[in-house]
């Protein structure tokens, strides 16, 4: 074998996982296809529970200057709004361009870990005793394989675990505006306006991240090029950033809900994105594929790899474990989503959350995976639905 695990994706999941799996003795192989630093759309915040698996393996956000996220603002266009604290702890703003390289540099100068950029997976073969991966550098063994390679995997859909996107069509438009810091605060603010959601994340020192979600026809102006359009709803919903200058280019996403047939068989586990997407609005994508490292590094690390049972039990078990955090997720997000595509509904919603603040503050906490659905009581599903 040439290594213990291969994980396929270099970006935040991935070399979180090899650098949890180094820790714990495992020699690790990272195939990264693409160059870093390299950018994305995403939504750049990172709540509590991914900080806290980052500090685990000893990296330190606020002294690599990310900034910080102490709440989450819900807001209509006309002013109306309400503000969640992320009780937890703080969340970081991650700029992809530096988050990702961080990442991965750390992952690259960790004992254990041998991490190839420009190697892209091109097929996985699950063999007795270990899985081949085939690259365009040659052939890699391995124990087993973690696929963190994002929203259109390549591996789940190889191995025919991919499925069509599910639900009502959302897209996104993603770019970054020159800003100070005081154009957002310690907040990611979410403005509802009618058919879009315009979200915004402080992304770095003198940025901000702002992105516009909503279904495919409702981002762009057939008399408008998609910058145009990008910059009009940025500026319905921020007009103090109407003067704001792009930074880079307006990128697009989507469409969402992808969840793959399975997370976990033979040997292969899927992990970040790749092993299910939501919606951007709610913001826990990454922390929530942190979170699948770490679940998977646990797994994984007391097991003899080469004894095929109990690989196949830590799978059912990942599973199990994946059920139960996709069941919390949706139900965040189903809810988001019913608030967002009704004004009527997110008024009430909003004069609920401004008579009881802690019901927003809970389902923040439950949406970040810092607490279990429990937390949010009676009382505070009442004040949610405007009662």
């Amino acid at each position: 074998m040439d290594a213990d695990l291969a994980v396929i994706g270099g970006g935040p999941v991935g070399s979180t996982l090899a650098l949890l799996a180094a820790r714990a003795g495992r020699s690790v192989t990272v195939l990264e296809k693409a160059g870093l630093p390299r950018d994305k759309a995403c939504g750049e915040g990172l709540m509590p529970s991914g900080a806290r698996v980052l500090a685990s393996v000893g990296i330190d956000l606020e002294a690599e200057g990310f900034p910080p996220v102490a709440g989450v603002r819900y807001r209509l266009a006309g002013g109306a709004s309400v503000r969640g604290d992320l009780a937890s702890g703080l969340g970081r703003g991650v700029r992809r361009l530096r988050f990702d390289a961080l990442l991965a540099e750390r992952a690259a100068a960790a004992a254990g870990v041998r991490f190839l950029c420009g190697h892209a997976a091109e097929a996985v073969h699950v063999e007795p005793g270990g899985v081949r991966v085939e690259t365009g550098g040659g052939t890699l063994r391995a124990r087993a394989v973690v696929a963190a390679d994002g929203l259109r995997s390549g591996t789940a859909r190889q191995l025919g675990w991919a499925r069509r996107p599910a639900g009502r069509a959302r897209h996104a438009l993603v770019g970054h505006l020159a800003a100070d810091g005081r154009a957002l605060g310690d907040e990611i603010v979410v403005t509802l306006l009618g058919e879009v959601e315009v979200y915004a994340a402080p992304s770095g020192r003198g940025e901000v991240l702002v992105a516009v979600l909503g279904p495919r026809g409702a981002l762009r102006d057939p008399a408008s090029s998609v910058a145009e359009s990008y910059l009009a709803a940025v500026r319905r919903a921020h007009p103090d950033l109407a003067g704001a200058a792009l930074i880079d280019r307006v990128r697009g996403a989507g469409p969402f809900f992808v969840r793959p047939r399975t997370v976990a068989a033979d040997r292969v586990f899927l992990a970040g994105d790749a092993a299910g997407f939501l919606d951007p609005l709610t913001g826990d994508g990454i922390a929530a594929g942190l979170a699948q490292a770490a679940a998977l590094a646990s797994l994984l690390a007391p097991l003899d790899l080469a004894d095929a049972r109990q690989v196949d039990g830590a799978a059912a078990r990942y599973r199990a474990w994946h059920a139960r955090q996709w069941r919390r997720r949706r139900l965040v997000s189903s809810l988001a989503l019913a608030l967002s595509g009704s004004a009527a509904l997110a008024r009430r919603a909003m004069a609920g959350v401004g008579r009881r603040p802690q019901a927003l503050q809970a389902l923040l906490e439950v949406n970040d995976g810092s607490r279990g659905l429990g937390a949010v009581s009676p009382r505070d599903w009442a004040a949610l639905a405007g009662f």
